[in-house]
């Protein structure tokens, strides 16, 4: 998972359609994901984690910050190794809870979250 996003913040995109499992890729482009992806991305939070073989799934949140504000991309997704890689299948969407203004800021620096990343 944090290589994925990794190459999202990087726009690595060809990685990503690489580390996609070719059955649930469907038509997934390079174009897609350079015009789906936010502009400035501010945090990755993995939240849970589980492997049972060679299944494994991570809900995570990816914070960015697009023109509408701050937001996340919250989801659990889930992955199937073969070969000795790790391929994303797929993914279930939740619903994104931001933080209170005086939550600790999602970007890790230690400071409020009005005071950091919301007052950008």
């Amino acid at each position: 998972m944090r290589s994925r996003y990794s190459a999202f913040v990087l726009q690595q995109f060809d990685y990503l359609i690489e580390t996609h499992h070719p059955a649930y890729r469907g038509q997934l482009n390079v174009q897609q994901l350079a015009e789906s992806t936010p502009a400035q991305w501010l945090a990755l939070q993995v939240e849970s984690h589980a492997m049972a073989g060679d299944a494994g799934n991570v809900r995570f949140l990816a914070w960015y910050r697009d023109s509408a504000g701050i937001d996340a991309i919250h989801e659990h997704s889930n992955f199937v190794q073969e070969d000795g890689k790790w391929f994303y299948t797929d993914g279930k969407m939740l619903t994104v809870k931001m933080p209170g203004r005086n939550d600790s800021c999602i970007c890790g620096s230690g400071k409020k979250f009005k005071q950091c990343c919301l007052k950008k």
